[in-house]
């Protein structure tokens, strides 16, 4: 007995026990798990193709670049139309499409007439899409969960999401490998097709308040929208932490192959190791979020494990040997992550349901371009001085400013 209300109060601890309290959170969870990982099939899939058909990397590059535009240009459409319909049309609407677009590879290969300006229209369609799903899935998750529960939701849809990038990966390498690129664009269809077999479309609201009944115009309702989220500065502070945790991100991605091969005489194994580590530290964050946040306010959690952040990716300009790399990167991971799931529980329980679609809008808008922007600039950095002034200049700017957010919070606070 002791032992099953052991295992009982660790569940509830973790946010499983969510799963069984709420069943129409369950399916949302199974399908959104199915659509990463099609995502991630597709997303890695169609580059190998480019550079099979093609030969040139400069052509590899584009076809992972050209999935960047899209996301700046629909996410004020996706934003206003995740407000005004039933976001779970979106989604299934949006999935429907993802399975027709596998589809459409798949036949275009098996017939021989595949070519690369086909595989660079699909990139574009399928960034569409998850213009789309992305915005209306983070809206959706307030409607289907208690206020109490938001915290533990994401964890567990971040901790799935995590898993599905690593599954994901590694199943399109098996089946590129294994069946050729036919049965793997085939893959990703059944994937999509799963995930909209699995949307609990009838016990899930997620209709707009404000703007059910009428025409929505788009760049009208979205500069609304975003005129009610510059009133909540909660949210605001919030959506701000997850943009400075994404200045270090990328100076971290960019750094940690040049380490393993410059500094820690590593190579490809060390940078394997180095990676792997970073979304080990995610995993952990997804299971320790709902217990901190039992602890402390969330808006204090995800100010410090900013700050915290951008300490450790400073630091490891000053890091020596692959054992502190390891500890420190798990660590960067860690804490990235734990902000990522306290920033969307933050904005699902201040914002208004009807302006949600918008706001997330604008940060998955504002997570594509930030990364550009620092990818290039520490690509300059990196080339004129070295990894290591990378790392501090990058680190200590990001801690610099997430510190400057939680006095604002801590000042508005009292």
């Amino acid at each position: 007995m002791k032992r099953r209300e052991a295992i009982a109060t660790l569940m509830t601890r973790l946010g499983l026990a969510l799963f069984a309290r709420n069943p129409t959170f369950s399916y949302f969870f199974l399908s959104r798990t199915s659509s990463r990982i099609g995502e991630n099939v597709f997303s890695l899939a169609v580059p190998w193709l480019v550079f099979q058909l093609t030969g040139s990397a400069l052509q590899l590059g584009l076809a992972f670049a050209v999935q960047v535009v899209p996301s700046l240009l629909l996410a004020p459409f996706a934003g206003v139309y995740a407000d005004a319909a039933s976001r779970t049309k979106v989604m299934l609407v949006a999935e429907s499409f993802r399975a027709l677009l596998g589809l459409a590879v798949a036949g275009l290969s098996l017939l021989g007439n595949l070519q690369a300006w086909h595989l660079y229209l699909a990139v574009v369609a399928h960034a569409v899409t998850a213009s789309f799903l992305t915005v209306a899935a983070g809206a959706v998750v307030p409607t289907i969960v208690d206020q109490v529960d938001l915290t533990r939701a994401n964890a567990l849809l971040r901790l799935s999401r995590n898993a599905c990038d690593l599954f994901g990966k590694v199943m399109t390498g098996v089946l590129l490998a294994w069946v050729g690129p036919v049965y793997t664009f085939m893959a990703n269809a059944a994937l999509s097709v799963a995930s909209a077999a699995l949307l609990p479309i009838r016990r899930m609201d997620g209709e707009s308040l404000v703007v059910r009944g009428r025409r929505p115009r788009v760049l009208q309702d979205f500069v609304s929208g975003v005129g009610i989220l510059r009133r909540h500065s909660t949210a605001l502070l919030a959506m701000a932490d997850l943009v400075v945790v994404n200045v270090g991100i990328p100076v971290l991605v960019i750094a940690l192959p040049v380490v393993s091969e410059q500094v820690l005489r590593h190579g490809a194994a060390g940078y394997g190791f180095l990676t792997g580590a970073m979304a080990l530290g995610a995993i952990a964050a997804t299971l320790i979020a709902t217990p901190l946040a039992g602890r402390m306010d969330e808006h204090r959690l995800s100010g410090l494990a900013t700050v915290l952040f951008g300490f450790l990716v400073g630091s490891l300009g000053f890091v020596g040997g692959l054992e502190g790399w390891l500890l420190a990167v798990t660590l960067a991971g860690l804490t990235a992550e734990l902000v990522s799931v306290y920033t969307a529980s933050i904005l699902q329980r201040t914002l208004p349901s009807e302006v949600l679609g918008r706001a997330f809008a604008v940060q998955y808008a504002a997570l594509r371009v930030i990364p550009v922007v620092v990818f290039l600039s520490a690509g300059a950095v990196l080339q004129r001085f070295g990894v290591q002034t990378l790392l501090i200049l990058g680190g200590s700017a990001t801690a610099l400013i997430a510190a400057l957010l939680l006095y604002i919070r801590v000042r508005g606070a009292q």
